[in-house]
């Protein structure tokens, strides 16, 4: 099902990227960079060491398709939406955190001894709702915009899990035992590459720095339709699928 609403929207957006031919259409192209802090099996759900300390580091492109200058045409949409088509990397090396890791028990000592990274590739199109006006915003220097977006995107996944204590993860010998599988089951831990989908929000301003630019600082939540980005799927406590938020900073120019 979740797969099926992904290629709709995807459709859906193809064709607004290639619809309406004669009218004029204006591109921008932008780079954005920022921390990441990945949320998935690694540490104590809820705990600020958790939150804080699994964070890395992500870079992106984007393209956007501005319909707000096609002839005469002065409908809501043209005038307060984008098109924007994405490329996003970005990686996390993770840790255990939390109090199940502080104890003195020898469990909390196969949590310690076990990292891992999570290392994604997004592609993806949305788009992107602007406050006001995109033709005054963009006529001005100086003038700040709020904006927020939605889209989807196809996710290409590669996480490493590795432990320090002697052998390797899945021995009950060096592993937490909500992280062992029986025979015949799935691997609760992997290092094998996977493709998914994920879906993304974002908000932020954006703020007219020159004739042919803007700056744009913007807050990006990721919720993946995996439970296994980061390689783990742990048989206790484990209520949600992977997810990620972003902080980025970025400069758009206009082509």
């Amino acid at each position: 099902m979740k797969t099926n609403l992904l290629k709709a929207v995807f459709i859906c957006f193809a064709f607004l990227t290639v619809s309406n031919i004669n009218a004029q259409i204006n591109q921008e192209v932008g780079i954005f960079v920022g921390p990441v802090s990945f949320r998935g099996d690694y540490g104590e759900k809820g705990d600020s060491e958790t939150n804080f300390g699994n964070t890395g580091f992500g870079v992106g492109i984007n393209h956007y398709l501005n319909f707000s200058y096609a002839g005469s045409n002065r409908s809501y949409f043209y005038q307060h939406f984008k098109v924007r088509n994405q490329f996003l990397y970005h990686s996390t090396n993770l840790k255990h955190y939390g109090k199940y890791v502080n104890s003195q028990s020898s469990n909390a000592y196969k949590l310690k001894a076990m990292t891992g990274k999570a290392s994604v590739i997004e592609l993806g199109t949305g788009l992107e709702w602007y406050y006001g006006k995109i033709r005054d915003f963009e006529r001005s220097v100086g003038e700040i915009m709020p904006y927020a977006g939605l889209g989807a995107n196809i996710v290409f996944a590669s996480p490493t899990n590795e432990t320090s204590l002697p052998g390797r993860l899945g021995s009950s010998d060096n592993t937490w035992p909500s992280f062992l599988w029986k025979p015949g089951e799935d691997p609760r831990i992997s290092s094998q590459s996977q493709t998914t989908f994920s879906l993304n929000f974002q908000a932020g301003v954006k703020y007219k720095v020159s004739r042919m630019g803007e700056l744009n600082l913007e807050a990006r939540w990721h919720t993946y339709f995996s439970d296994m980005v980061d390689g783990l799927n742990p048989s206790v406590g484990n209520d949600r699928n992977d997810w990620m938020i972003m902080l980025g900073i970025g400069y758009i120019h206009y082509l």
